[in-house]
């Protein structure tokens, strides 16, 4: 891996997140809340055609990257982009100054939460915090710039540290779920595809499905300009009017739509995992018209975490998360045993060349990392068994969603309501915390809210990339910690330049930098207001829950011809499902036809097609949004 690789990997980091931050601070293109990010795609295909540049002139050959440098310096695009997205790193942006810009304003947060917040880790300085909401400013200015520069340096460390942790967890488990069981990864085949050559690019199935997936985007978007033009109704419709009779209104918010990424994804995924999800995703609303035909939706008083009437949905999709963890670490227990014995043994380890690290430092570098994060949480105040049961919780949650991808590609992990926070507040409630506890969690919120642009899927898929192309897994690891620098700081510096100029409490920006910080701590003050007791009809479902995916797993061991997954459980109540389950449902029929059919020769066939669906509108969806942004206006979003 040469030097140029990193360089271009550093330059494309900070594009890509200068990109998202006008994409969803400033417009709310949602690019970062499904994957593979189309930003990601679209700077990949433009390194290709770069390289295609640098091959046909002559004197820039040498310029020309190899395919495993492609396919590093896209992994770096991942993992600056998970720390820039809008559900994650500018999240924790937009939290450092808003309690001190809007304690006061019909709210008692100056006498209940503002004397427990950690001022060393956020921004309390009165003139930057007003000109911060009130633009027309620069970050450039000393009295800007200078109140951020400890919190911006606290969290720039917690980020690369939490970043190193998710790396050496992948480490670990890395062996086992590539070699042994052989994980299909169908996240990455676009991108392994994408840099194969022009084979790919060449391929008529591939083209056809560019062109229609491609072309529709382009249609709608022309729509959007030019309303006379009909737009093909591609994105998500909600249903809700025409379903008016009880108990079937019971369902809530039902959508349809027909995206071409969801569709193509779905036709990549294994069967069984397709199948799962949209059988999972229809029961789980059969379950709500069940619970309103009793009348027992609303009989059971509240308690503090997930949600507070049945059917506790939340409650049983972080019991399903945790029986697909349990299964995911006793699988591997004998590959992390082999490895806890080695890094103790006295004489030296046996050099691993094809591993990113050591299973020694992959071993400690985990529980140094796990040990730093929770002393960054003991400064902000928070109990060391607090700390502790909070990250443990929260990297269990981590493997379950880097699982999903690894196995299932599923793309839309967001997860809401899943964080540590959750079970801890249901298993004691608030009192029981105490104040500093309480904050804590609120100052964690910005990468637990939901799991939409968590960056350890893509560490593990970088791994995989490197597998594919024959690249060092070193080299890798080596790009992913310096696009956790380079991203970490490039975040603060893209957001802040915008925020200074354009004003974050200004309609000249999305509303959402006000939004979130606001049901954030306007949580946290309710708290302090109302305690809240222990949820145990919660735990009961995230038990009965815990059995049944268990339950499940049997079977599909047992029984060769069970279909139904436990993961298909665990996302079925999700954000994310209720936008693409058709998208799913109709990708799973049609590769169900197919391999009826035509078998593995005609599903080989037809994949370079779906491929061409998911490359069509995202280069095509990219496209509109850079157009919007170099003409300083808002253009057509192919998602959400």
């Amino acid at each position: 891996m040469r030097f140029r690789a990193y360089a271009v990997g550093v330059l494309f980091v900070v594009l890509n997140q200068l990109w998202l931050v006008e994409a969803e601070l400033v417009r709310w293109s949602l690019f970062t809340n499904a994957v593979p990010f189309c930003n990601a795609i679209a700077s990949l295909a433009a390194l290709i055609g770069l390289n295609g540049l640098c091959r046909s002139v002559p004197g820039l050959a040498r310029f020309r990257l190899t395919r495993p440098e492609l396919l590093c310096v896209f992994t770096m695009i991942c993992i600056g982009s998970a720390l820039g997205a809008q559900q994650m790193g500018q999240l924790l942006v937009s939290f450092l100054p808003f309690p001190f810009a809007f304690a006061g304003i019909g709210n008692r947060w100056q006498t209940t939460f503002l004397p427990y917040l950690p001022r060393r880790f956020m921004v309390d300085d009165p003139g930057a915090v007003a000109r911060f909401y009130a633009g027309n400013s620069s970050i450039y200015m000393r009295e800007n710039w200078l109140p951020w520069l400890i919190p911006v340096g606290l969290w720039c460390a917690f980020i690369v540290v939490l970043v190193y942790t998710m790396l050496c967890i992948n480490a670990l488990l890395r062996r086992r779920w590539m070699v042994s069981e052989r994980l299909t990864y169908p996240s990455v085949y676009l991108p392994i595809e994408m840099s194969s050559g022009g084979s790919f690019w060449g391929n008529r199935a591939m083209q056809l499905g560019f062109g229609i997936a491609g072309g529709i985007t382009l249609i709608n978007g022309i729509s959007y300009f030019w309303p006379s033009l009909p737009m093909i109704p591609i994105k998500r419709q909600d249903i809700d009017p025409y379903i008016t009779t009880p108990p079937w209104t019971g369902m809530g918010n039902v959508k349809i739509s027909f995206y071409f990424f969801a569709i193509g994804l779905a036709f990549i995924m294994p069967l069984d995992l397709s199948f799962s999800l949209w059988i999972f995703y229809i029961l789980y609303k059969l379950e709500l018209v069940a619970v309103m035909a009793l009348g027992i939706e609303t009989n059971f008083s509240s308690g503090a975490g997930f949600s507070n009437y049945p059917p506790y949905e939340h409650g049983q999709a972080f019991g399903a998360y945790m029986a697909v963890a349990a299964m995911a670490l006793w699988a591997a227990r004998r590959d992390l045993a082999d490895i806890v014995q080695q890094a103790f043994r006295r004489q030296p380890q046996r050099e691993e060349t094809g591993d990113p690290m050591s299973g020694r430092a992959a071993l400690l570098g985990a529980a140094g990392g796990l040990v730093l994060l929770c002393l960054f949480c003991m400064g902000m105040g928070m109990s060391p068994l607090i700390a502790v049961a909070f990250f443990a919780l929260y990297f269990l949650l981590v493997i379950v969603i880097t699982r999903i991808r690894a196995e299932f590609g599923f793309p839309i992990h967001d997860m809401h309501f899943m964080g540590p926070l959750n079970p801890i507040l249901a298993s004691a409630g608030t009192t029981q915390l105490g104040p500093r506890n309480l904050v804590g969690f609120s100052m964690l919120y910005w990468f637990n809210r939901t799991y939409f642009a968590n960056p350890s899927p893509h560490v593990l898929e970088g791994m995989k990339l490197a597998e594919v192309a024959s690249a060092n897994q070193r080299a890798i690891a080596r790009a992913v910690m310096l696009a956790a620098f380079i991203g970490a700081i490039g975040l603060f510096w893209s957001y802040l330049q915008r925020a200074y100029d354009l004003g974050a409490g200004t309609a000249r920006v999305e509303r959402w930098p006000r939004e979130f910080p606001g049901e954030n701590f306007g949580r946290l003050n309710e708290w302090f207001l109302t305690p809240g007791t222990p949820n145990f009809g919660s735990l009961a479902a995230a038990g009965v829950a815990f059995l049944m995916a268990l339950g499940m797993a049997v079977l599909r061991l047992r029984v060769a011809w069970f279909p139904l997954h436990p993961l298909g459980y665990a996302v079925a109540n999700s954000w994310g499902m209720a936008q693409i389950w058709l998208p799913v449902l109709i990708g799973s029929v049609l590769k169900a036809m197919v391999m009826r059919y035509g078998g593995l020769r005609l599903y080989r066939t037809a994949a370079p097609f779906f491929l061409g669906l998911i490359l069509g509108e995202m280069l095509t969806g990219s496209f509109w949004s850079l157009y919007g942004i170099a003409m300083g206006i808002r253009a057509y979003d192919f998602w959400p």
